[in-house]
């Protein structure tokens, strides 16, 4: 049994649901709130089930702490930060279709960090599935608003995505083969989650946000997008980096957009075109080769 691949799908599937939750919370808080009430409410239910796991932080010392805090840096708070930038800019359909390029940089970073190098038919498999992302992800639908083609919004989707990869080959360097993806994982997100208040505190936004306010009107939908996001989907996440290859993990976890369909047809009685089901059935069979390989 493929675990590495499964955990990536289920990577995959939970940032399906996750986008949907932040996407409301948003709506109603804005993103900046979302962005700093979700780090902290995840690394609560990751400290919650380390305690009931009865996992230890015993394989850790101070490299791979350190390399596991430099992967939260650059993946939950440059790469993030550099994501919802872009996507003000330029919108979210162009910002996901440059993030695509995230599980090549993963791929480059590998071969460069760790040597691995994909075998023939995982490579077609790589290929296949992000078409078929892409071939989803660009197509427009009636009645989207585009954002402008700005050259800072290219360049934040195309940082978000090397961010994207380069964290999760950081994580897999960090955790050396020793190390749980869980205890990894709360390194990673309590790195993350000082360092965006610390920067919140600098810029002197901390005083104005009204958090308890900001609680009361989204924090359902912040705890369901933190569970299925930055807790159980960056855990699986780390799963999936230290079982299998980094660029086939990237790269079963890029097929975000397309699961989302099924869920959107389910919450939002959505149609898919039939580009849409097309490019489905080319990332599905991309997939398929990267669990046969």
């Amino acid at each position: 049994m493929p675990a590495g691949e499964l955990a990536a799908l289920g990577t995959a599937v939970c940032w399906s649901f996750t986008g949907l939750f932040f996407a409301e919370a948003a709506r109603r808080v804005g993103a900046l709130r979302v962005n700093l009430l979700r780090l902290p409410v995840a690394l609560l239910l990751l400290s919650l089930t380390l305690a009931a796991s009865g996992s230890s932080f015993a394989g850790l010392d101070g490299r791979r702490t350190a390399w596991l805090a430099a992967s939260g840096v650059v993946g939950l708070v440059i790469g993030d930060l550099a994501l919802f930038e872009a996507m003000r800019r330029i919108g979210s359909r162009l910002a996901l279709l440059i993030m695509s390029l995230a599980p090549i940089a993963a791929s480059l970073a590998g071969f460069l960090a760790l040597g691995e190098r994909p075998a023939r038919l995982a490579l077609l498999g790589i290929a296949l599935t992000l078409a078929g992302v892409a071939w989803v992800v660009s197509e427009r639908r009636p009645g989207e608003l585009y954002g402008s083609h700005e050259t800072v919004g290219v360049a934040l989707a195309a940082l978000a995505a090397v961010c994207q990869g380069l964290g999760l080959v950081l994580a897999k360097v960090g955790m050396a083969g020793q190390v749980a993806a869980l205890p990894a994982t709360w390194v990673r997100m309590g790195t993350a989650t000082a360092l965006i208040w610390l920067l919140t505190a600098v810029a002197g936004r901390a005083c104005d946000l009204e958090l308890a306010g900001a609680v009361r009107r989204a924090g359902a939908p912040i705890a369901g997008g933190a569970f299925f996001g930055p807790f159980l989907g960056v855990w699986l996440s780390l799963v999936a980096a230290r079982l299998t290859d980094v660029g086939v993990a990237a790269t079963i976890m890029a097929t975000t957009p397309v699961l989302v369909i099924p869920i959107l047809m389910a919450a939002e009685r959505y149609r898919p075109t039939l580009r849409a089901l097309a490019g489905t059935a080319v990332t599905v069979a991309g997939v398929a080769l990267l669990f046969a390989q």
